[in-house]
């Protein structure tokens, strides 16, 4: 199991109030995830001019919101920003320890997470 949220903002010029706004709900969305997964907490941006910021640790979600890096990740939320995405993994292959295994995951161009659950026989 894994959490997954995301906000699609498109291309349209925001106010202050609108961003922080979003920054709210998404934080929210992000800590209603955790029990989905507590072993590593990642959240990316992705701007139009294909600016990005990733940030992950091996750390709930309700810890890593707490990290010196976090205001930084959100400053970095403007009228520019058309998504947002956030992960909260459950460890299953491969050592949340390792932040290369956690997620958002870089993959040439591509920013991502993805979720994979076990089918129960």
């Amino acid at each position: 199991m894994c959490g997954q949220v995301g906000i699609i903002f498109g291309q349209k010029q925001r106010n202050k109030s609108e961003l922080d706004y979003f920054k709210k709900v998404f934080i929210y969305l992000l800590l209603l995830s955790e029990q989905r997964g507590t072993h590593a907490t990642g959240v990316s941006w992705l701007k139009c001019d294909g600016g990005y910021r990733i940030l992950k640790h091996p750390q709930r979600a309700s810890e890593f919101l707490h990290g010196r890096d976090i205001p930084g990740f959100f400053s970095g939320i403007d009228s520019n920003v058309t998504w947002l995405a956030g992960h909260t993994r459950w460890q299953t292959v491969g050592d949340a320890r390792n932040n290369l295994n956690n997620h958002p995951i870089l993959a040439g161009r591509i920013i991502g997470t993805h979720y994979a659950e076990s089918a129960i026989m």
